[in-house]
């Protein structure tokens, strides 16, 4: 549900070099193309077979089996490719990139005022009285949680994402997450991925939705959740303004499973990278807060993360040692999943990629995926 383990672990050796550098600005629509609410304006076609091979049927011994690829370039789709059996209509699922939807989710309820700050503590899981219940939405969308949670470098049933989504967890990962995930570290401090912490705020993002609960009568912070009810919301208040045809999935106690399973097209996960390309505007309205996406692609402050913003991946740097920097631009951010599920957006190239396929988790194959997606965006300077 995330790349690799080891090529993480190799990742968050690297300095934060990122951190004291000026973001690019990210670019606004222009005034000739529209807004793909409704349908793509398509640009002229580019030519990048040579970088990613014309025949996404054959798999790659490198990066598996593209299943479709979209690229975007000033607004417009300007390349789209699918393999057999896959076409613009297919949803896709989206593993891991459903955080980086989750952390906008968030930041239309506070565009909405329903979050008024998100440095007070996540209501939710935990009780009040438990240090776990004073943790902030941004250390959670940070993963700076400091929870007793395994998942990146853990094999097999071990994994603690293994058990809460497919062993004793599976019917309520919240109520799982209570039981078995302590708080070790001081919240800002530790940057850790988990999945178990991104269910943990859709499921307080629930807690906020009018008449959420099965029960009418019980509390919303921990009741059985309504997922008609939640589905009905996300629709309303953002999927279908953005002109997005999505399924979410939920768990047998109604949970939203927004750390790992959203599912739309590769031109509708384009639409939502289009959204953090041009700042959370949409239609020339704000749709998330202002600072929102800079808050997404920015090194958190304090903590020994610097290759992982808010529910976003960062480009690390390493400037003394060229074998580990990442081929230009170096402004990129990006939503990844689990076997090679990629939004690749490119502020400095006004650009936004989408790569959904099926590739092995190695560390080759994963750097190989990113200098693909880099190397498009280098090819359009």
């Amino acid at each position: 549900m995330r790349p690799s383990s080891l090529l993480l672990s190799a990742l968050m050796l690297l300095p934060a070099t990122a951190a004291a550098q000026d973001l690019v600005p990210l670019p606004e629509q222009s005034d000739i193309v529209s807004w793909p609410t409704r349908g793509w304006t398509e640009g002229e076609t580019i030519d990048i077979d040579d970088i990613i091979g014309a025949d996404f049927n054959t798999p790659s011994d490198i990066t598996g089996q593209t299943r479709g690829l979209v690229v975007v370039r000033g607004g417009r789709i300007v390349f789209e490719r699918y393999a057999d059996g896959f076409d613009a209509d297919t949803r896709h699922v989206s593993w891991s990139m459903a955080k980086s939807v989750t952390h906008a989710l968030v930041g239309r309820a506070v565009e909405l005022g329903l979050i008024p700050d998100i440095d007070a503590p996540m209501p939710g899981a935990f009780s009040g009285d438990d240090p776990r219940g004073r943790i902030s939405w941004r250390h959670w969308l940070q993963m700076l949680d400091g929870l007793d949670y395994a998942e990146i470098g853990v094999e097999g049933l071990d994994n603690d994402v293994i058990q809460m989504m497919y062993g004793p967890g599976r019917f309520d990962v919240i109520d799982f997450a209570r039981d078995e995930f302590t708080a070790e570290h001081t919240p800002g401090t530790h940057w850790n991925y988990s999945t178990a912490g991104y269910h943990i705020i859709s499921r307080a993002l629930q807690s906020l939705i009018p008449d959420i609960c099965i029960d009418a009568s019980a509390d919303p912070r921990t009741c059985r959740a309504n997922p008609r009810v939640t589905s009905d919301w996300l629709d309303r208040e953002f999927f279908a303004p953005l002109g997005l045809d999505a399924v979410e999935e939920y768990d047998h106690a109604g949970t939203l499973l927004g750390g790992s399973l959203i599912y739309m097209s590769a031109r509708d996960f384009a639409k939502f990278g289009l959204l953090y390309l041009r700042d959370g505007v949409w239609e020339g309205e704000r749709f998330l807060p202002e600072g929102w996406v800079d808050f997404a692609r920015s090194n958190p402050e304090g903590s020994d993360s610097n290759l992982y913003g808010a529910g976003f991946w960062l480009s690390p740097e390493k400037p003394d040692n060229p074998d580990t920097l990442m081929p230009p631009p170096h402004d990129a951010f990006h939503a990844g999943g689990h076997e090679g599920q990629t939004i690749w957006i490119v502020p400095s190239r006004d650009m936004v990629i989408v790569r959904v396929g099926l590739m092995p988790n190695g560390p080759e194959s994963w750097n190989g995926l990113f200098a693909m997606n880099q190397s498009i965006a280098s090819a359009l300077d």
